[in-house]
C-alpha cells in the first residue's frame, strides 16, 4: 500500500470538520510547492535578463517577450494540474 492509499484509508473515518482540516492542509502544501516553483521560475527569468544585460549583444523584441510570457503561463498552468 502506497502513501496516498494510507492517507485515504486514515481519513475515511474522520468526521467532516476534521477531514476538511486535512483538505486545507493538502491545499496549503500544494500552494507552498507552487510558490517555490514560481520563485524558481522568477530566478531563472532574472538570470536570463542579467545575462542579456551583461553584454551578450542580444536584442529582445516585444514579440519574443510575449511568446516567452505565454510559455511561462502555460507551464504554470501545467504545474497547477
Amino acid at each position: 500500500m502506497n502513501t496516498v492509499e494510507k492517507i485515504y484509508q486514515g481519513v475515511q473515518s474522520f468526521p467532516e470538520p476534521l477531514a476538511l482540516e486535512v483538505l486545507h492542509f493538502v491545499e496549503f502544501l500544494k500552494f507552498k510547492n507552487q510558490s517555490s516553483t514560481i520563485q524558481e521560475l522568477d530566478q531563472k527569468i532574472q538570470q536570463g535578463i542579467d545575462q542579456a544585460d551583461s553584454g551578450l549583444g542580444l536584442t529582445i523584441d516585444g514579440d519574443y517577450v510575449a511568446k516567452l510570457n505565454q510559455r511561462v503561463q502555460q507551464r504554470l498552468q501545467i504545474a497547477d494540474e
